[in-house]
């Protein structure tokens, strides 16, 4: 039986055209079924829960003008619906770990850190700073063009497991974490804002092995 993804993109900043081709990269068509889509509501006109749920997606859909998050009470609330009682894993990369408060439900008990901003697009390099499986084989490397490096606050709770940085000019912050809750694991990882930047050898093996332990197969 094929494994299920809702792989979820497009904002303001970031087109879904930019992410479009890690979808074939990363889901094998003879091992998984994907929904790819801008429209958040489609998880929840699935017939099942997907095994996985993957976000490049920023929850404000356009920051220039007034708009409200999409992620809404419904929305959130299937979501941890599908972490607790179908064991899905989440994957939320780069726009997704932004915008939301430490108010907000998926702040508070999935991504548990908020966004602060990043300085003007610059070399950004990948380190693993902890031997988690997911970087298992996983060196430093740099990104091949310059990327948004996310200053991030971590929200104080000991249930993160910070595994890699990111480096630039403007010093380390926390790149990618982990955590456990319920029947479920969600997986956090900052950089990623060009297609040259997202599917280079390094971020690709990172996220197949991110996709991978999120659903429990590493």
């Amino acid at each position: 039986m094929k494994k299920t993804a809702f792989f979820l993109v497009g904002d303001y900043w970031h087109h879904r055209d930019t992410i479009e081709p890690l979808q074939d990269i990363l889901f094998p068509k003879e091992e998984w079924e994907v929904v790819f889509t801008e429209k958040p509501e489609e998880l929840l006109e699935m017939n099942d829960a997907p095994n996985l749920i993957i976000s490049f997606k920023d929850p404000i859909e356009n920051d220039q003008i007034p708009t409200p998050i999409w992620c809404d009470e419904n929305w959130t609330k299937y979501l941890f619906k599908c972490i607790h009682e179908n064991s899905t894993g989440v994957l939320f990369v780069h726009a997704a770990v932004t915008d939301l408060d430490d108010k907000h439900p998926i702040v508070k008990d999935l991504i548990q850190s908020v966004f602060v901003g990043h300085p003007q697009a610059c070399r950004v390099s990948f380190m693993p700073i902890n031997d988690h499986i997911i970087l298992k084989d996983i060196d430093v490397f740099t990104f091949p063009e310059n990327d948004e490096h996310y200053m991030m606050n971590m929200v104080e709770q000991p249930k993160v497991e910070i595994i890699a940085k990111t480096v630039s000019e403007h010093n380390s912050q926390p790149g990618m974490w982990v955590r456990e809750i319920g029947r479920g694991r969600v997986c956090c990882v900052t950089p990623g804002h060009t297609t040259k930047n997202l599917t280079c050898d390094g971020y690709i093996r990172v996220l197949q092995n991110a996709i991978k332990w999120c659903i429990r197969e590493i």
